[in-house]
C-alpha cells in the first residue's frame, strides 16, 4: 500500500509540472531569402532549457505555460536574436539576418582560413544572400557595390555578357599587344574552391555559391605572387550537409527591355536638320525640297510620309530565366551536394541570345580520423548567338522608306531606287547572319587531407579545367558586315585548353598557453594549354550550308591559321601566423616564383608580406566599455608581382607570308615584329595598407576603414621601335604608377523588433592614380584615348576642352582662329590655354578627364515586416569622363540621322550644346574641334535592384508539406540619374560605349524547400 501511495504522488508531481510547461515550436530562417538554418541555437533566457533547430530548421523548447517566453537564438554569421512571445504564439518564425562582420566568420586569406576576429589583412566577404539578390548569370556582376575598393561594371547589354572589374585601381599599362592576346593586365585572380583560374566565371551559378572574398592587400595576396598583383576573388561554393537531404529549388523568369537610348530624330524633326543644312549663310534662304532630298528615292519617301523609327524597329524586349535545382545531404562521415542549373537571356536583339546548362557537385568524405577525402566540380555547356550592334547603323540611318515588304518579310532596301544602303534590320532575315559559339567545361578538383597528430595537416589539391569551344560565322551579301562586298563570308573556329594547378600545403598549429601559432609551407605548380584551329572561306555556294560546308567556298579565298600557347607557373611559399592572448596578431609569408613568360634569367623573383593587427578592446583600460564590441587596428605591407604579356612576348617568332616570283607563289617567313628580350623581369606592386575594424552596440554598428598606397615599377610594356630597325616593339620594364586610396563600409541595424527589421549597408571607395614614370621621363602622345602623361591616370583623355558654341557678336575681329580660318558663330568653342588667339594642337590640347572615377559606392537598406521582405539597393560612380560614342552621330548636314535631343544652334535657337549645320560632314566643317564634343561627365546614380519577397507562414507551408515558400519580385537598373543632361537617355554605366546598352530588368522568382 505505501508503494502505491509514493507511485500516485509520484505521478501527481508529473502531471502538475507538465501542467506548468508547454511545448513551443518554431523554424530559423535567414531574413533575406528565408532559407532554414541547420543547427541554430534556441535557448529560452533566463532558464537552463535549449535545442537546436533540425535539417528543416524547426525546433522545439518547453516554456512555462500560460507566460510570456523569450527566447535567444545564436547562428554562426549572423547576427544573435532575441524575441519575446505570448502565452498563445505557436508554431514561429525567427529570421536571423546575415552578420557581414562577426568575429566568428570564417575568411579564405589564400590557402588557409581565419575568423575574422584574426585577420590582419584587408578581405571583404560577401554572402550567398547578397549575392542572388541581382537576377544575373554572372556572381561578380551579383556583388557590384557591395565590397568596397571592388570596382565592378557590367561590359554591354548583350545576352550572357561579362563585367569589367578592378581592385583598386589601374597599376599595370593594358596596351594593344596584351588586348590582342586576351590579357587583363589589370585583372584580379579567380580563384574558385581553392583553384586559381578554376574555370570560366560566366560558367558558375550564383545559387551555389556560399561566399565571395575579396583579397585586397599585399598581406592578403602576396602569397599569390603574380597571380595576385591585381588582388584575389576567391569564391567558395556550398558543401554537402550531415542529416536527411534537403532539396531546394530557386527559380525566376522576367523580361529584359525597357533600354536606355537616345531616341532618333523623326518626322519634321529630321527634316528640318536637312533642310537647315542647306540654308544660304548670305541670303538665309532654304532651297526647295527636291533640292535637298535629291537621292534616289528619298524624295517620294518624304512626300509619302514613309517615316520609321529605326531603334525602335531594332530593339525589343528580351526574356531571361533561371532555374536551379540543388540536394544536400549525408552522414557525418560522407556529405554530398549536387546541383543542376538553367539560364538563359534574350536580349534587346533578336538572334541575341545566352543558354547555360550546369551540373555541379561536392563530396567530402571522412575515411577515419585522420584522413580526409573530396571531389568538387561542374560540368557546364553554354551557347551564345551573337549578332553586330545594329544600333549605330539604326541610329544614322535615314528615318524614312518602307521597312517591310507586303508579305512581312524584310525589305532589303527600304528607300525605292537606293541599293546602296540596305535596311538596320537586315541581319534579322532568316539566315543573313548567323554567329555562333558552343562550349563546353568540365572542372574537377580532387583533394586529400591528413591529420597524423594534433595541429598538423597536410593537404594536397589538384585542380583540372579542360575547356573546348567552337565558333561558327556566316555573313550573306546583304548582311551589316557583308554589306561593303555584297558577297557572303563564312568561317569556323575551334579552340580547345586544358589547365592543371597542383597545390601541396602542410600547416601546423599549437597553442601554448596565451600564445597561438600557425605555420604554413607550400608548393603550387601551374600548366596552361591552348590550341586554336580556324578556316575562313568566301562566296559560299549554298547559303543555306552556313559555316558548315566550308569546302564550298571559292578555293582562292580560303584561309587558315592555327595556334599553339603554352605557359607554367612553379612556386615555394610560407607563412606565418602568430597571436598572443587574442590581443597581438601578426602574420609574415614569402613567396618564390618562376615564371615561363619572362626572360630566362630573370623568370624567378619573391615576393615577401608582412601585417600585425591589435585588438584594442581585450585592453584592460577598455574591458569595462561594453558598448565596444570590437576595435582592431591593422597594419600590414608586402610585395606582389605581375608577369601578365603575352606567352611568347619575350621571343623574336616567324610569321608566314605569301610571296611571289613571276607568276609562281611561294611561303616565305619574317619575324613577328617583336625583337627578343634577354633581360625581361617581374614588373612588381609594394603596397602598405593601415585599416581598422570598428563593432558597437552588440553589432549594431559595424564598419571597416583601409587607407592604402601602392607603388608600381618596372611596368611591362612594348616599347615602338624605329622603322630603321625592322622591327615593330620590344617588350621592356619602362613604366612606374601610383595608387592612393580609401576603402570604408559600414552596416547598421536601425531598427529590430518583433515584427520589424531596418538595416542599411553603405561601402564607399576613392582612389587617386597617377603615373610616375615613363619611357626616358616624357609623356607618350599617341590618339585621343590612348595617351600617357607623367602626373595623370592611365586612361587619360587628351582633347580640346570644348567651352561652349560661338555666339553672334563673339570673335567680331576674327582674332580666334583655328589654322588660318577664324570662328563664326555657330562653330564650336574650345579654350584658348594660352590665350595666343589660335587653336592648335600643340598648345591647345590638354587633358580633359579621366576613365576612372573619383569616387564609387553602393547603399543597400533592407526591411522586413512580419513575412514581407523589402531590398533597394543603389550604386553611383562619380567624376568619371566617358567618350560617348553616339554623341559623333550628330551629322550637321542632316545626309545621316543622330538622336533627337541634340539641341543644335541656329540664329532663333542660339544653344550652347551643338553647332549649327551645314554641308558637308561634321569633320569637314569642324577639323580637329569636333572631337571636342564626345567627352561628357559619366557620373551617376542608379536604382540597381528594388526586390519585394513574401514569405508563407509555417502553418502554410506545413499543410502543403514544404519546409519553406517565398515568392518575390526583382526589378534591376531601374532608375538611372545623371549629372550630364545629355545623357538623361543613356545608361553611362556601359561607360559610352554605343552598342549593345544596358536594359531594364523585371523577374518574378519563387524560393522552395522541401
Amino acid at each position: 500500500m505505501r508503494k502505491l501511495y509514493l507511485l500516485c504522488v509520484l505521478l501527481c508531481a508529473v502531471v502538475t509540472v507538465q501542467a506548468q510547461t508547454r511545448a513551443l515550436s518554431g523554424r530559423v530562417v535567414d531574413a533575406s531569402n528565408s532559407e532554414t538554418l541547420i543547427g541554430a541555437a534556441v535557448r529560452v533566457q533566463g532558464g537552463t532549457t535549449g535545442t537546436i533547430t533540425d535539417v528543416n530548421g524547426k525546433f522545439t523548447v518547453n516554456v512555462p505555460n500560460g507566460q510570456n517566453v523569450t527566447l535567444t537564438v545564436n547562428y554562426v554569421g549572423y547576427a544573435a536574436q532575441t524575441v519575446t512571445f505570448t502565452a498563445n504564439d505557436q508554431d514561429v518564425t525567427i529570421k536571423l539576418a546575415a552578420q557581414q562582420n562577426s568575429l566568428d566568420e570564417v575568411v579564405y586569406i589564400g590557402y588557409q582560413t581565419v575568423k575574422r576576429r584574426d585577420l590582419t589583412g584587408s578581405v571583404p566577404s560577401v554572402k550567398a544572400a547578397d549575392i542572388v539578390r541581382a537576377p544575373t548569370h554572372n556572381p561578380l556582376e551579383a556583388i557590384q557595390g557591395r565590397a568596397a575598393g571592388v570596382d565592378i561594371s557590367r561590359s554591354s547589354g548583350n545576352a550572357g555578357a561579362g563585367v569589367n572589374i578592378q581592385i583598386r585601381g589601374t597599376r599595370s599599362i593594358p596596351t594593344a599587344l596584351t588586348n590582342a592576346a586576351g590579357i587583363n593586365a589589370n585583372g584580379p585572380l579567380l580563384v574558385v574552391d581553392g583553384v586559381q583560374n578554376g574555370g570560366s566565371i560566366n560558367n558558375i551559378n550564383p545559387n551555389d555559391i556560399e561566399s565571395i572574398d575579396i583579397l585586397q592587400d599585399a598581406s592578403s595576396t602576396a602569397i599569390y605572387g603574380s597571380q595576385g598583383a591585381n588582388g584575389v576573388i576567391v569564391i567558395t561554393t556550398k558543401k554537402g550537409i550531415a542529416g536527411k537531404a534537403k532539396i531546394s529549388y530557386n527559380g525566376y523568369y522576367g523580361i529584359n527591355g525597357w533600354t536606355k537610348f537616345p531616341e532618333p530624330r523623326q518626322g519634321e524633326d529630321y527634316l528640318n536638320l536637312r533642310r537647315e543644312s542647306f540654308r544660304d549663310p548670305v541670303t538665309g534662304v532654304i532651297p526647295a525640297d527636291n533640292v535637298v532630298f535629291n537621292n534616289a528615292g528619298e524624295l517620294a519617301a518624304v512626300q509619302a510620309g514613309q517615316f520609321v523609327n529605326w531603334v525602335d524597329l531594332a530593339t525589343q524586349n528580351g526574356t531571361q530565366q533561371s532555374h536551379t535545382v540543388s540536394i544536400r545531404g549525408g552522414s557525418e562521415n560522407t556529405k554530398a551536394l549536387f546541383s543542376l542549373g538553367y539560364f538563359k537571356e534574350e536580349s534587346q536583339y533578336a538572334n541575341n541570345d545566352y543558354t547555360r546548362y550546369n551540373f555541379r557537385y561536392n563530396i567530402d568524405h571522412k575515411v577515419n580520423n585522420w584522413f580526409k577525402a573530396g571531389i568538387v566540380g561542374q560540368l557546364a555547356f553554354n551557347k551564345t548567338n551573337g549578332r553586330r550592334d545594329p544600333l549605330s547603323t539604326a541610329l544614322t540611318a535615314n528615318p524614312i522608306g518602307v521597312p517591310f515588304n507586303a508579305d512581312g518579310s524584310i525589305n532589303t532596301f527600304p528607300i525605292a531606287a537606293n541599293t546602296n544602303t540596305v535596311s538596320p534590320i537586315t541581319d534579322e532575315r532568316p539566315g543573313a547572319s548567323v554567329d555562333e559559339t558552343v562550349g563546353n567545361e568540365i572542372n574537377a578538383t580532387g583533394y586529400i587531407e591528413l591529420t597524423p597528430i594534433k595541429g598538423l595537416n597536410f593537404r594536397s589539391n589538384l585542380g583540372v579545367v579542360l575547356n573546348n569551344s567552337r565558333r561558327g560565322e556566316f555573313y550573306d551579301p546583304f548582311s551589316l558586315t557583308q554589306n561593303n562586298f555584297r558577297y557572303s563570308s563564312a568561317s569556323a573556329t575551334n579552340s580547345g585548353s586544358r589547365y592543371y594547378n597542383w597545390d601541396n600545403i602542410l600547416s601546423y598549429n599549437k597553442t601554448v598557453n596565451k600564445h597561438n601559432f600557425t605555420a604554413t609551407a607550400l608548393t603550387s605548380y601551374i600548366h596552361s594549354e591552348n590550341e586554336t584551329f580556324g578556316a575562313t572561306g568566301l562566296r559560299q555556294v549554298l547559303s543555306s550550308q552556313l559555316f558548315y560546308n566550308l569546302a564550298g567556298t571559292d578555293q582562292a579565298g580560303r584561309i587558315l591559321s592555327s595556334s599553339y600557347q603554352r605557359y607554367d607557373l612553379l612556386a615555394f611559399a610560407g607563412r606565418i601566423n602568430y597571436s598572443f592572448d587574442g590581443k597581438y596578431l601578426l602574420q609574415a609569408s614569402v613567396r618564390h616564383e618562376g615564371a615561363s613568360r619572362l626572360s630566362p634569367d630573370y623568370r624567378w623573383d619573391t615576393f615577401p608580406s608582412v601585417s600585425a593587427g591589435w585588438v584594442v578592446n581585450r585592453e584592460s583600460f577598455l574591458s569595462d566599455v561594453s558598448q565596444i564590441d570590437n576595435l582592431k587596428l591593422r597594419a600590414s605591407y608586402g610585395v606582389t608581382g605581375n608577369s601578365t604579356i603575352p606567352v611568347y612576348g619575350t621571343q623574336s617568332l616567324l610569321t608566314s607570308v605569301p610571296m611571289g616570283f613571276g607568276e609562281v607563289s611561294a611561303p616565305a617567313y619574317i619575324f613577328n615584329g617583336q625583337i627578343l628580350t634577354t633581360d625581361l623581369r617581374w614588373e612588381k606592386s609594394r603596397t602598405f595598407d593601415i585599416g581598422t575594424d570598428i563593432s558597437l552596440l552588440k553589432n549594431r554598428i559595424s564598419a571597416t576603414i583601409d587607407w592604402y598606397y601602392t607603388k608600381t615599377s618596372d611596368i611591362l610594356f612594348p616599347r615602338p621601335l624605329p622603322l630603321s630597325t625592322g622591327q615593330q616593339t620590344v617588350y621592356e620594364n619602362i613604366a612606374a604608377t601610383q595608387n592612393v586610396g580609401i576603402n570604408a563600409s559600414l552596416t547598421t541595424v536601425n531598427i529590430q523588433s518583433k515584427s520589424f527589421k531596418w538595416s542599411t549597408t553603405a561601402t564607399f571607395s576613392h582612389n587617386s592614380e597617377k603615373i610616375t614614370n615613363l619611357i626616358d621621363g616624357r609623356d607618350i602622345i599617341n590618339a585621343e584615348d590612348n595617351s600617357l602623361f607623367i602626373g595623370s591616370q592611365i586612361q587619360s583623355f587628351y582633347n580640346y576642352r570644348k567651352i561652349g558654341i560661338w555666339q553672334l557678336g563673339e570673335n567680331a575681329d576674327g582674332r580666334a582662329k583655328f589654322g588660318t580660318t577664324a570662328f563664326k558663330p555657330g562653330d564650336i568653342k574650345v579654350e584658348d590655354l594660352n590665350n595666343d588667339g589660335l587653336i592648335d594642337a600643340t598648345n591647345d590640347r590638354t587633358v580633359i578627364g579621366h576613365a576612372q572615377p573619383t569616387w564609387y559606392g553602393g547603399l543597400q537598406n533592407t526591411f522586413t515586416y512580419k513575412n514581407f521582405d523589402l531590398n533597394v539597393f543603389l550604386v553611383a560612380r562619380y567624376g568619371q569622363t566617358i567618350r560617348a560614342e553616339f554623341i559623333g552621330r550628330f551629322d550637321p548636314s542632316g545626309l545621316t540621322n543622330g538622336p533627337g535631343n541634340f539641341d543644335y544652334w541656329t540664329i532663333n535657337n542660339p544653344t550652347n550644346d551643338f553647332p549649327k549645320p551645314g554641308r558637308g560632314n561634321i569633320s569637314n566643317l569642324y577639323p580637329g574641334t569636333y572631337t571636342s564634343l564626345l567627352y561628357l561627365d559619366g557620373s551617376f546614380l542608379k536604382v540597381k535592384n528594388l526586390s519585394l519577397g513574401y514569405t508563407f507562414p509555417k502553418s502554410v507551408t506545413d499543410k502543403i508539406k514544404v519546409g519553406s515558400l517565398r515568392f518575390y519580385a526583382t526589378a534591376s537598373n531601374l532608375f538611372t540619374f545623371t549629372k550630364s543632361p545629355l545623357l538623361k537617355n543613356y545608361d553611362p554605366e556601359r561607360g559610352g560605349a554605343e552598342s549593345s546598352p544596358l536594359n531594364r530588368q523585371l523577374v518574378f522568382g519563387v524560393n522552395l524547400d522541401f
